[in-house]
């Protein structure tokens, strides 16, 4: 499971450096054009046409070229928006069954069940907020729980809490015999974070 998680966040953090450079790649691309074309780089360099000579002659005397040019560009950035927002979805777990029988099948979804533990620690004394993840495949669950405290001096009987109570409340209600845990514990003022598993 560990090998599992551990591979999932290499490629989300591959997936996000690549976005990253090819964002900053086609950013920087796009203001040299820009700062070249109010002249930024001198009154000749606007004046001359950014693309070579055959391609813009070509651009001129087809009157499909820029429709296309613009289509290709929606087209790559409808991609890079999705390849973007599923670096969010990246192993968050979508449906827990419960219990299936004669009767039907019972069933909870994976941000609910988060969002009610998260609603449960927000309650505890000293804590500021807390946001909760399932992730992995619906027979075995990791939970990834992100505490903001108050109170940075006594972290211990904070973590008892969670442990003795939040965390034991979750894998009964999933019916869940193990449920690995990533607390990430972040102390205000400061913003230092310390890690629990």
């Amino acid at each position: 499971m560990k090998r599992g998680r551990a591979f999932g966040r290499g490629i989300a953090w591959g997936n996000r450096t690549g976005l990253t450079l090819l964002g900053l790649v086609l950013f920087a691309a796009g203001g040299a054009a820009l700062a070249r074309g109010l002249g930024v780089f001198g009154a000749n360099a606007a004046r001359v046409p950014l693309l070579p000579g055959p391609v813009s002659t070509f651009a001129r005397s087809t009157s499909w070229f820029w429709p296309a040019v613009a289509a290709g560009g929606v087209v790559v950035g409808v991609i890079g928006l999705g390849w973007l927002l599923a670096q969010f979805r990246l192993d968050r777990l979508g449906r827990m069954r419960l219990e299936s029988g004669p009767s039907g099948v019972t069933e909870i979804a994976g941000r609910q069940a988060s969002e009610a533990l998260a609603g449960q620690v927000s309650a505890y004394e000293g804590v500021r907020r807390a946001r909760a993840s399932l992730r992995g495949k619906p027979d075995a669950p990791a939970l990834d729980l992100r505490v903001t405290s108050q109170d940075p001096a006594h972290p211990d009987a904070l973590i008892t809490r969670l442990h003795d109570e939040a965390l034991p409340d979750l894998r009964t209600a999933l019916g869940l015999e193990r449920l690995p845990v990533l607390i990430r514990l972040r102390f205000d003022p400061g913003g230092r974070t310390r890690e629990v598993r």
